[in-house]
C-alpha cells in the first residue's frame, strides 16, 4: 500500500485500512471491532490486535516495540507481530492476549480476587523494574516534549528536575493563575532534594486498570508502553494511586462504567504488601507530591481554569493546601 494511498485510507476509514493490514498478512480480519481508546485507535480481530497512532507522538510505537522486547515472560504482555508507519501516522499488530481491562471486571471480583490481581501486579511490577536498560535508553516523545520550543504539553510524567519547562509553560495558558503556579514551583523546589541518587528503571509510568487484561483468576498482560523509560520504580504509583483516588479520571472516551472508589480502597494496601520495596522511600510523600503537581502541570497546559471538570488548577490548588498530607492513601 502506497504511502499516500494508505493514509488517505487511514483517515477515512480506519477499519478499512485495519483489515487490509491483516489482510496482506494472511491474518484473519473478519469481524473487526473497535475497543476504546485515549491516544489510539484499536480495532479487535480474532486473533490479533490493530493499533492506530495519531502521529501525535514521535516513534511511539518503534519506541514500544523496543520496550516489549526487552521484557521476560515474568512480565505479562502482547507479542508485536509487525509495526510501521505512513507518513507520520503509525501502525502496530499485536497478538489478542485472553482476558478484559482489570478496570471492566474488578467491581464483579471478590475480595480474594482482588488480592490476587494486586499481588500479580506487584509482582508484574517488580519484574519490569529489574529489566536491564541498553545504554542511553530515552523515550523520543517525551525527549521532544522537554526540548527547547517543544511541546511542554506532551511532558506526561516528566522528571522532576524539569519542572521549571512545565510551570514557563503554564503561565502562557490563558487565564493562568500565576500567583498559583509561583507557588506550585516553590512547592517543588522545596523538595526537589527527595530525588536525589535515582536510580533509572524500566517504568511502565501509566498501569491503570484499563491497561491491565484480567482473564479468570490471572492478569495476563500489561497493555500501552508508549510511555516507558528510565525513571525511579515509585513513579508508578502516581498513576495507580491518582486511580485509586480517582478512577472517574481513566475511564474511557465513552465514559463507560469502572470502579467507584469505594471498590479500590483496599488496593494501595495490597500493592504495598505485594511490592514494599515501592513504597520503601522515607521520603515517599514528598516524592508523590511532587509527582502530583508535575502531573497537574501537564494537565494545566490542556485545560485553561474552568475548561473541563478534571479540573487540574483546582487539584493544584488542593495539592498547596494539604502539602504532603494529601499522599496519604492509608
Amino acid at each position: 500500500m502506497a504511502d499516500r494511498d494508505g493514509l488517505a485510507l487511514l483517515d477515512t476509514d480506519p477499519a478499512a485500512f485495519a483489515r487490509r493490514l491483516l489482510e496482506s498478512r494472511g491474518l484473519p480480519a473478519r469481524p473487526l471491532a473497535p475497543a476504546d481508546g485515549w491516544s489510539n485507535q484499536v480495532w479487535l480481530a480474532p486473533a490479533h490486535v490493530v493499533r492506530l497512532g495519531s502521529g501525535r507522538f514521535r516513534d511511539a510505537y518503534v519506541h514500544e516495540a523496543a520496550v516489549l522486547r526487552l521484557l521476560s515472560p515474568a512480565i505479562p504482555h502482547a507479542r508485536v507481530l509487525a509495526h510501521g508507519r505512513v507518513g507520520r501516522r503509525e501502525w502496530m499488530i499485536m497478538e489478542r492476549v485472553a482476558g478484559r481491562p482489570l478496570a471492566a471486571v474488578w467491581s464483579g471480583l471478590g475480595e480474594r480476587q482482588r488480592r490476587s490481581a494486586a499481588a500479580q501486579l506487584g509482582a508484574a511490577l517488580r519484574a519490569l523494574h529489574a529489566v536491564s536498560l541498553p545504554a542511553s535508553f530515552g523515550n523520543p516523545a517525551l525527549d521532544d516534549a522537554l526540548a527547547p520550543g517543544g511541546p511542554a504539553r506532551d511532558a506526561y510524567h516528566a522528571p522532576p528536575a524539569h519542572y521549571r519547562t512545565l510551570i514557563a509553560a503554564a503561565h502562557e495558558v490563558p487565564g493562568a493563575d500565576r500567583a498559583l503556579l509561583d507557588e506550585v514551583g516553590a512547592f517543588i523546589a522545596e523538595r526537589l532534594d527527595a530525588f536525589a541518587g535515582d536510580p533509572a528503571a524500566l517504568v511502565h509510568v501509566d498501569a491503570h486498570f484499563a491497561n491491565l487484561l484480567w482473564d479468570g483468576d490471572r492478569l495476563t498482560a500489561l497493555l500501552d508502553f508508549e510511555g516507558a523509560r528510565p525513571a525511579a520504580p515509585d513513579l508508578e504509583l502516581d498513576t495507580l494511586l491518582r486511580f485509586a483516588r480517582e478512577p472517574e479520571l481513566y475511564r474511557g472516551r465513552d465514559g463507560g462504567a469502572g470502579p467507584a472508589r469505594r471498590d479500590l480502597a483496599a488496593f494501595p494496601g495490597w500493592l504495598t504488601a505485594a511490592y514494599p520495596e515501592l513504597f520503601a522511600h522515607p521520603r515517599l510523600p514528598a516524592r508523590l507530591a511532587v509527582y502530583e503537581a508535575l502531573w497537574q502541570l501537564v494537565q494545566a497546559l490542556h485545560f485553561p481554569p474552568g475548561a473541563d471538570p478534571r479540573d487540574p488548577w483546582g487539584h493544584l490548588k488542593a495539592l498547596l493546601d494539604a502539602g504532603e498530607r494529601w499522599a496519604a492513601w492509608g
